[in-house]
């Protein structure tokens, strides 16, 4: 980029030293960098009269921002110590605080300290009163002045005052670059110059077509916070904007989003299905403005018999050269494009909340540090244009930078916030008006420095000529198994308990904690889920082959031989499909019926459908007879002959959710809750049926605790989200934040535990009188995991009339699971 000369160079001034000499050379080059580039964007226009241009009329000429940026620079300083020198008394005033107009009046509501009118005439003749050469001259004053401070002003580095005079001085002048970008966006492109930055031509790019699909990423939520701590120390200061602080802890919810932003290509499907005149799809105030504006494609297109999008420096390139890039359009359009979407896809389609698009980018997938680490990205103008979309078909997030992203969120203080920096009034607090909403991330116009986890950007929803994209988001609205009165009396009487308050675990696998779960099955610690799968794709034919042997089916008529496997809690079936091929596929041509039963819809709509897809619909319609039941009423929605086979399955380790214990601490006590199980499913099952069981065998502990409180927090989202259920479906009012999740092991009890710990005393309650009082460190237990030995196998199944006919264990000496067969006697 093209630089400026100044009089003096930091090496003149030998007599500084130590770390003041380091912080000064530090501060020195960081104010040089951002005045080269500014000088090098200013000099983008090709001549002295395109200053006076107005391109925006939301916005000032070229000349306002030209004198703005030292103008505020130089008001900071001026907050310093001994800094009060007046370098124009005239600019000083008429460049200091720029507008942001509503939209639809033009009217400016907050205060700034330049003239300003949409006419475009009017507002040409009064800054051509005053020259870019005058102009240019107040700005080199003011750089010699700011550079005598730094070196000269025996500057505090460790006051936090001076810092953030610093960082607002570098960072203002960061944003008005972008700025001046999306204003050079709405210029002819013979205003500006093209001989002085190499682009790539994307009048020669070609995209393959169709474009791959955007993949639905599912997050599973949890507790995170927005924003950072106040903080004065000077050691561990961390410069942000007032908007950024302070530290506002919350909770997300489980949510699908898009793996990237919505592309030109798809946003074209929207515009060609008559988008922009379909009433439907917007606010009815929004949609009078569209018409009356006679708006009908995004600001950066243009139509002339067909398509054709504009960047900075390259005007109408056709539209399919540049279908894979993000489409940039205002908020307004991006609400639009979601409501078309949901009523193609039958679901709810919106943009992502603040608090979801942090939690996503930031916290869980980590895609933006990682893009920053390894410098893959698309900002700090390395181009001036934005780059096309990897649609890569692995399922993961990806950032690029390239715009901004919309949220659906109103531009607000969080909770606590202290007001506006000392020397930037009004900064944020002019704008926390209910018209302007977040964007977060940043694009190809945005310096990396800005690119952090709490910044925060913010437009009016109707403004088009930002780089901003949008990803989708899709939430579960479905309330699958819905609680009932009876639910609510047990669930009341287990938190009632002072001593040993619990919430039954069965109460986890609503929709959320469904999809949550499969989550949990994909983590590395969750090695339940790996070992058992293992045995399954291993041990399918041997369990087949042992059934039928020891079932004696070679004397039956093959119409008398029906074998109903019965899968108690089958989840989302990922795991069967190896157990259930082996018998579909099976030589013997057994006639079988697979009924996988579950309390959650949600889970048995997931099994089906990836049924259909690994074993084929036509199987799925002749085999599989899904159940959605608790298991105490499943055999009420069952019909089996007498001459007919049962193998019951209990798999993904379900038996340990039962404790081994009775209340008087009796392992495998008769009213103990596994021997409860255990009867109600023989009592059903007559001699000759089988059940197959899989046994977590005890570890060692730190094994089995990071498999229930893994490192991305997905096992507390599944603890966390049985408090939501019950603030969604008992009306409770449960404050998420206010608990932590623990997972430990007992070994008194041979158990893993889950528990949810208040840190505050509070007080919850529902709409029928219910109330509890819980103080800091009082406790909920949501899950027991009991784990086993050989030893406790063998006697379990025999206290129960069973006999064991194979036990399969995996040959992982760390990670020992076993999947028992046993018989019915």
């Amino acid at each position: 980029m093209g630089s400026v000369k100044h009089n003096q160079s930091c090496d003149q001034y030998n007599h500084i030293n130590g770390d003041s000499d380091s912080n000064i050379i530090n501060w020195y080059n960081k104010f040089h960098r951002i005045w080269e580039r500014s000088d090098y964007l200013f000099g983008l226009l090709r001549s002295t009269d395109d200053f006076y241009r107005q391109p925006i009329q939301l916005r000032l000429p070229f000349i306002f921002y030209l004198g703005h940026l030292p103008c505020f620079s130089w008001l900071q300083f001026q907050y310093l110590d001994g800094v009060n020198k007046i370098i124009d008394i005239s600019y000083d005033k008429i460049f200091q605080r720029g507008v942001d107009p509503d939209i639809l009046t033009g009217i400016v509501n907050h205060e700034h300290s330049s003239r300003f009118s949409i006419n475009d005439e009017q507002e040409k003749q009064y800054w051509q009163t005053f020259t870019v050469e005058s102009v240019n001259e107040y700005k080199l004053k003011v750089r010699l002045e700011i550079e005598n401070v730094l070196i000269n002003g025996n500057l505090n580095f460790d006051d936090i005052q001076t810092l953030n005079i610093l960082n607002v001085a570098l960072e203002h002048e960061m944003m008005h670059q972008e700025t001046l970008m999306y204003l050079y966006a709405q210029l002819p492109i013979e205003a500006l110059r093209l001989d002085i930055m190499n682009e790539k031509d994307f009048h020669f790019s070609h995209v393959t077509l169709p474009l791959p699909d955007n993949k639905w990423i599912v997050l599973p939520g949890g507790q995170i916070s927005l924003g950072k701590p106040y903080n004065e120390e000077a050691t561990t200061f961390s410069f942000g904007w007032d908007n950024e602080f302070p530290c506002e802890p919350t909770y997300v919810s489980s949510f699908e989003l898009q793996s990237h932003p919505v592309r030109i290509g798809d946003f074209l499907q929207f515009v060609l299905d008559n988008g922009y005149t379909t009433k439907e799809w917007w606010d009815h105030d929004v949609f009078e403005w569209i018409i009356e504006s006679k708006i009908s494609h995004p600001i950066s297109w243009n139509y002339d018999n067909s398509y054709r999008v504009n960047f900075i420096l390259q005007r109408n390139i056709p539209i399919e050269f540049v279908l894979d890039h993000p489409v940039i359009v205002s908020q307004t359009e991006a609400k639009a494009y979601c409501r078309w979407l949901s009523k193609k896809a039958g679901y709810t389609i919106d943009l992502p909340t603040e608090v979801e698009w942090v939690y996503a980018m930031w916290d869980w997938s980590k895609c933006i540090p990682m893009a920053l680490a390894n410098d893959n990205y698309n900002v700090n103008f390395c181009h001036l244009h934005t780059m096309p979309i990897n649609s890569c078909t692995d399922k993961n997030l990806q950032w690029q930078g390239s715009a901004f992203e919309w949220t659906s969120s109103i531009f607000r203080p969080f909770s606590g916030y202290r007001g506006s920096l000392p020397t930037y009034p009004g900064y944020s607090s002019d704008f926390f008006d209910d018209h302007h909403f977040v964007l977060l991330g940043g694009s190809f116009a945005t310096d990396s420095t800005l690119v952090r986890r709490t910044f925060r950007n913010w437009f009016q929803d109707k403004y088009r000529y930002v780089f901003a994209t949008f990803r989708c988001v899709k939430r579960n609205e479905h309330t699958d198994h819905p609680l009932t009165m009876a639910d609510r009396e047990r669930i009341i009487n287990t938190l009632s308990n002072p001593n040993h308050r619990t919430i039954p675990s069965e109460y986890f696998y609503d929709a959320h904690g469904s999809g949550i779960y499969e989550q949990i099955t994909k983590l590395d610690e969750y090695y339940l889920y790996n070992q058992e799968l293992k045995l399954l794709q291993q041990r399918a034919i041997d369990m087949k082959n042992t059934i039928l042997e020891h079932s004696n089916l070679q004397n039956r008529s093959l119409s008398s031989s029906k074998i109903h496997i019965i899968e108690l809690g089958c989840g989302d079936g990922s795991k069967v499909e190896a157990w259930l091929s082996s018998w579909v596929k099976s030589k013997e041509n057994i006639p079988i019926i697979y009924h996988p039963v579950d309390i959650s819809q949600h889970a048995i709509d997931s099994l089906i459908q990836r049924l259909n897809q690994t074993i084929g619909e036509n199987i799925v319609t002749e085999h599989v007879n899904p159940i959605c039941s608790t298991f105490d009423q499943l055999y009420t929605k069952l019909n089996i002959d007498s001459s007919e086979i049962q193998v019951v399955m209990l798999l993904g380790s379900t038996i340990g959710n039962f404790s081994s214990f009775d209340s008087n601490h009796v392992k495998f006590g008769e009213n103990s809750p596994v021997m409860k199980t255990f009867r109600s499913i023989r009592s059903n099952l007559k001699i000759g049926d089988w059940f197959l069981c899989a046994f977590d065998i005890c570890k060692d502990t730190k094994t089995m605790i990071q498999a229930y409180n893994d490192s991305k927090g997905i096992t507390a989202a599944f603890n966390y989200n049985l408090l939501l259920r019950l603030n969604r479906e008992l009306n409770l009012n449960f404050i998420i934040t206010n608990y932590q999740h623990y997972a430990t092991f007992n070994p008194l009890l041979q158990q893993m535990e889950s528990w949810l710990i208040s840190t505050k005393q509070q007080i919850i309650t529902d709409e029928n009188g219910f109330t509890m009082e819980l103080y800091p460190y009082e406790a909920i237990q949501t899950e027991v995991s009991a784990k086993y030995t050989q030893e406790d196998i063998q006697l379990l199944m025999k206290k129960n009339s069973f006999k064991i006919i194979e036990c399969y264990t995996t040959n992982d000496h760390y990670l020992p699971y076993t999947l028992c067969m046993a018989q019915a006697i």
